[in-house]
């Protein structure tokens, strides 16, 4: 376990931010700050949903940060890492398995510098950070749906293989799921704390990310319908070819069907002009189809 505490230079409030601790190390902590067992139980969840929940001497917060070095992770745990966040007025605690940057990040340019003097303004902070992850993924999968698209439309080349743009929904979808979830939280800070332009700012980021991964969502599964129908459309070009061959041939292959069972009384077979005569009907019945088709427009 690594253990960070950390002062604000007026001395108002702690922060104390646990990287990786065992359950023990983390009922010790709970103890000394007086923390719920059953919320601490929740830290040690790997794959725990955001949520906000009211205590009386502690609010307990869960978020879900994207890792973007594993952006082709498909589950809650590969794609995110969790960070549960205990705090009142006085005192913060931070809890997640991953060594976060942006916590280090903050220590050192807001703390440090005296620019965060509140537990709500660590808060925000770390919130915003949250929600920065999810902006720079969607970058990334926004820039692959448009790889795939023009792939498709304009290069006329393949795009993948169908689980591959089903694994990028899966992503959108759930980084949707997980936003959605995000959203409650942020309402909940947003009714127990007073009116700032930080906290509208991240109200509008929320609302802007949900609608762009909406947005995200609705193009993947679009593009999944549009791969299935060009793969269907090029089956149905290469089914049209083979009934082509078919429909030139099958006639053909009866009369040398007719002319290859060596009967005895046959007698186009002793005729001396029997061959090309039948080659010569062959040839008419070929150009016949052709131009039958031709002017059905089936080529």
């Amino acid at each position: 376990m690594q253990l960070t505490e950390t002062k604000s230079v007026k001395n108002e409030f702690t922060w104390l931010d646990i990287t990786n601790p065992s359950m023990e190390e983390l009922k010790g902590i709970g103890e000394r700050y007086a923390l719920d067992n059953h919320n601490l139980n929740d830290c040690m969840e790997p794959d725990h949903l955001p949520k906000f929940e009211e205590g009386e001497a502690f609010h307990f917060i869960i978020l879900r940060r994207v890792i973007l070095n594993n952006a082709k992770g498909n589950s809650v745990q590969d794609l995110t890492t969790k960070i549960a966040i205990f705090y009142n007025e006085k005192t913060i605690v931070t809890i997640h398995r991953l060594p976060h940057p942006d916590v280090e990040s903050i220590a050192e340019q807001f703390i440090s510098n005296g620019k965060i003097n509140a537990v709500h303004q660590l808060l925000l902070k770390i919130i915003s950070r949250v929600q920065h992850s999810y902006s720079a993924y969607s970058n990334l999968l926004n820039t692959q749906i448009d790889e795939s698209e023009t792939g498709l439309f304009i290069r006329k080349t393949s795009v993948g293989s169908i689980e591959t743009l089903y694994m990028l929904k899966r992503r959108t979808s759930l980084c949707r799921k997980l936003l959605l979830l995000t959203g409650e939280v942020v309402s909940a800070v947003q009714h127990r704390q007073k009116k700032s332009y930080e906290l509208q700012d991240i109200r509008d980021t929320q609302t802007k990310l949900q609608l762009f991964f909406d947005q995200l969502n609705e193009d993947s599964q679009n593009l999944i319908s549009t791969y299935m129908s060009y793969s269907a459309q090029k089956t149905n070009e290469v089914m049209k070819v083979l009934t082509l061959f078919s429909a030139y041939f099958l006639p053909l292959t009866f009369i040398v069907g007719i002319y290859g069972m060596n009967f005895d009384n046959m007698p186009e077979l002793r005729y001396r002009y029997g061959y090309p005569i039948i080659m010569v009907l062959m040839l008419f019945i070929f150009l016949l189809i052709f131009f039958w088709f031709k002017r059905r427009k089936w080529l």
